[in-house]
């Protein structure tokens, strides 16, 4: 393919890599920068011994169709897996599962909810079917009609304290990092139309494993932070920290697309439009604590994920049973499980070392499997101080009213989870947008020359 353009990428996540495979293919030279030493952003997966950690992003969702069909595109399919999922809701320290192959009667059997609370669950199911047709990931006019209330008020209006405590709050923690409190309503019927499936996808190389490939198909630099990115008019220049040079260098390129989070986009391009600007200063994220722990033996099956209220446990958003979750996380005798701590867990213990997180996540496995399944052999604590985009009441308004504002003719284009549903679908589908804009914009610009016999070269259509 002949490269008319060049394009630089800022930010190696998964909005970043997406930009930059589809501007390659769509004629581009693609320079990606990224500050850290590896590519994937808050999708991370590390090998410690025979377990197979993801630390950031846990699956792919089988409604994230955008993301499976990439996999196969790039040649992964051979590594996709598919596994059912249960869920483990405790309640005061006792587990229930649900198998989300069967939900309904599940969700019957199951002694998580009182029957009472199992009938005003109806209203919950009652609403996510009264506005399913708002409840997709391109649909944020509708969504900003229903972004109202809080999940809080929502659920204390139409449920009742129970289904707030033992349903809505562990779903939006787990699944979010969100408190009930600060979390809007449309998030809620959004997640329980979108997320409870049957089914979860993985590679068995990681969830890292698309970015990782993505990133041997284009130009890809790891450990090169950015500085400064401007736009002169007709050419953009980048200014970042070279590791082999040991200082700053300016590379000239036709086209830019920025994929960070919020913070790092506003310090690096001065330039930036109010509409952008508008959203990006407003954005707050949650933080998350990871830790990761592969054991001598394997625990008895508690589910896929157990979700936790935080009216139980306020450290804890949820336990992960990695070797429930996809083939080859742990070898057959051992186990892998993951604990997620809570922002307000981190926020208190800011000054404690990484033993003290492990020895904390140690206890609670203990607490809800009853004992730790066998020897420590390995672990991870990873850290996040940005996660999970807050979705809080409102924030659905002000996506529908930014995407309405985007100006597709910029030579500097943008792409994050930031302006629609986050997690890796939303981030993957944004790069692959802020490609299609940049391309519409080189095509419009290139109109090369055409010769006519015994004339002077003119415009194509002139």
């Amino acid at each position: 393919m002949v490269e008319k353009w060049t394009a630089a990428v800022i930010g190696g996540g998964i909005a970043g890599m997406s930009a930059a495979y589809e501007l390659k293919k769509a004629g581009f030279k693609v320079t990606v920068f990224e500050s850290r030493n590896r590519v994937g952003g808050r999708i991370c997966t590390e090998k410690h011994g025979p377990f197979l950690m993801d630390l950031g992003t846990a699956v792919y969702l089988g409604t994230s169709k955008e993301a499976v069909a990439l996999i196969h595109e790039i040649g992964l399919g051979a590594e996709f897996v598919e596994t059912p999922v249960s869920i483990g809701l405790p309640r005061q320290g006792v587990s229930h599962v649900l198998d989300l192959g069967t939900p309904l009667r599940s969700g019957v059997k199951s002694g998580v909810l009182s029957w009472p609370a199992k009938i005003k669950a109806l209203r919950l199911l009652a609403d996510v079917v009264r506005f399913r047709r708002s409840l997709g990931y391109d649909t944020y006019d509708e969504l900003a009609v229903i972004d109202t209330e809080t999940v809080y008020e929502y659920s204390n209006r139409s449920l009742n304290s129970e289904l707030t405590k033992y349903l809505s709050a562990p779903l939006i923690s787990g699944t979010w990092v969100g408190d009930v409190k600060d979390t809007s309503a449309a998030l809620l019927l959004w997640t329980v139309r979108n997320m409870l499936v049957k089914s979860v996808f993985n590679l068995t190389s990681g969830v890292a494993g698309l970015p990782n490939r993505l990133a041997t198909l284009v130009d890809t630099r790891v450990g090169h932070p950015v500085s400064n990115v401007t736009d002169d008019g007709s050419r953009v220049q980048v200014t970042y920290r070279d590791p082999g040079l040991g200082s700053d260098v300016t590379e000239e390129f036709d086209y830019a697309v920025i994929a960070t989070t919020a913070r790092p986009a506003l310090a690096i391009f001065p330039q930036m439009d109010e509409n952008h600007r508008g959203l990006y200063e407003t954005a707050r994220y949650h933080r998350l604590g990871n830790i990761s722990m592969g054991f001598s033996a394997r625990p008895r099956n508690m589910g896929t994920f157990a979700q936790v209220s935080p009216y139980d446990d306020p450290d804890t958003i949820a336990v992960i049973a990695d070797h429930n979750k996809a083939p080859g996380r742990a070898p057959a005798d051992k186990g892998l499980l993951t604990v997620l701590l809570s922002p307000s867990y981190l926020a208190r213990n800011d000054d404690r070392d990484d033993d003290y997180l492990l020895n904390h996540a140690l206890g609670r496995i203990e607490y809800y499997y009853g004992n730790l399944p066998g020897e420590l052999e390995a672990q991870s604590v990873m850290r996040w101080p940005e996660s999970v985009p807050v979705i809080d009441r409102g924030r659905f308004k002000k996506i529908a009213a930014f995407r309405k504002g985007v100006d597709p003719t910029k030579r500097v284009q943008f792409a994050s989870d930031l302006d629609r549903i986050p997690g890796l679908n939303g981030a993957l589908v944004s790069g692959r947008e802020a490609a299609g804009r940049v391309t519409d914009v080189a095509r419009m610009a290139y109109r090369p020359l055409v010769t006519r016999p015994g004339r002077e070269a003119v415009q194509p259509g002139a």
